[in-house]
């Protein structure tokens, strides 16, 4: 028979709710928030929804979501990939000894030692409620909400008129993997620590007018493919750098179209080097492909390429095999400004010596 799970208490001043337990060692826990508005921020900058928990003290029921959910091994897995949110009215499980972030012993919540009780009985009241359906707030009870606020899932075991059982930890488990494979994993801290170096890093490059070097920074930025602040930032300005690599692209561009081969050739490398990642850069990539498919395009690079050879094997002083190299040049290349310009080298090259 489904028993008539606890409620929610309406109001009660904080200060009647102060626990007495004694101090105990801290147990395993999700890693909560301690405030609403950090909860929503870490959603929104990380991408990750959040999985909001509302239970009370006085009732065995709601105790187990702590004592058979909480300090599950699985679950506790699983949790890193949420923001996690404690909301209870009530502080009866005591506190445990912890050391602050200035290093000195500081008492938290038993259940969740992330967080002082005072954070969670505040979620409890003024966030917490606005998620049940109806106007008797019965628990044990969790919500999975986005970064909107707005309420993607449901987890609990029974009715809001027959009341809750506690959800087993396995099936809670089940169900946030659920979600995640449907709406996707939010950035780890440690990609979220590394997104911000990279932004910091970009906005310091744009600073110094170094945009290949934004770009690089930007780039991976873009790659983590999340609809979160950072990642939308980089994408907006990535294709504010493309409109001005877009205008260079053009010029280089008209080069290919009047002919001029070797320098439009360079214009493209130069949009292709200078602005990575970009859809210009692409673009300039293509058309460099495509000049350089070009038969008479392809037998001039040829001709360049063999007369350069000439040239480097001169500067080393090996005039013989320069040579052989330039009048290779000048027989295959002879309509080709290369095959002239190695007739031309042949002249200056002493004759019969060997290297």
């Amino acid at each position: 028979m489904r028993r008539t799970a606890a409620l929610l208490p309406r109001a009660v001043p904080l200060l009647l709710l102060a626990g007495s337990a004694a101090a105990a060692p801290p147990r395993p826990a999700p890693e909560c928030v301690r405030t609403h508005e950090e909860a929503i921020t870490r959603a929104r900058t990380r991408g990750k929804l959040i999985f909001l928990t509302v239970i009370v003290d006085h009732d065995h029921e709601n105790r187990a979501v702590v004592e058979n959910v909480f300090r599950d091994k699985e679950f506790l897995k699983i949790a890193e990939e949420f923001v996690c949110v404690y909301a209870n009215s009530e502080d009866q499980h005591g506190k445990v000894k912890m050391k602050g972030p200035d290093g000195k012993q500081a008492l938290r919540c038993a259940d969740c030692p992330s967080i002082e009780c005072t954070d969670h009985t505040e979620l409890a009241y003024n966030w917490s409620r606005g998620f049940f359906p109806e106007s008797e707030a019965r628990t044990p009870i969790h919500f999975v909400i986005n970064a909107k606020e707005e309420l993607v899932d449901t987890i609990k075991n029974g009715d809001f008129k027959a009341g809750f059982n506690h959800v087993p930890a396995a099936e809670v488990v089940a169900r946030l993997k659920a979600l995640l494979q449907k709406h996707g994993k939010g950035l780890t801290e440690e990609e979220y620590k590394r997104m911000e170096e990279l932004l910091v890093e970009a906005k310091a490059a744009r600073a110094r007018g170094l945009v290949t070097l934004e770009l690089q920074k930007l780039l991976p930025v873009v790659q983590l493919g999340k609809d979160i602040e950072g990642v939308r930032g980089a994408q907006a300005r990535v294709a504010e750098i493309d409109k001005d690599a877009a205008k260079v692209l053009a010029d280089a561009e008209v080069l290919v179209a009047r002919g001029g081969v070797e320098e439009a050739l360079e214009a493209l490398a130069s949009v292709a080097a200078t602005y990575p990642g970009t859809l210009s850069a692409a673009a300039a990539e293509k058309d460099a492909k495509d000049l350089k498919g070009r038969p008479e395009v392809a037998r001039l690079l040829k001709a360049r390429d063999l007369h350069g050879e000439g040239l480097r094997l001169k500067e080393k002083g090996k005039p013989d095999l320069a040579r052989k190299k330039f009048e290779a040049c000048a027989r295959i290349y002879a309509d080709t400004k290369y095959g002239e310009l190695s007739k031309k080298e042949l002249e200056g090259l002493p004759a019969g010596e060997q290297r």
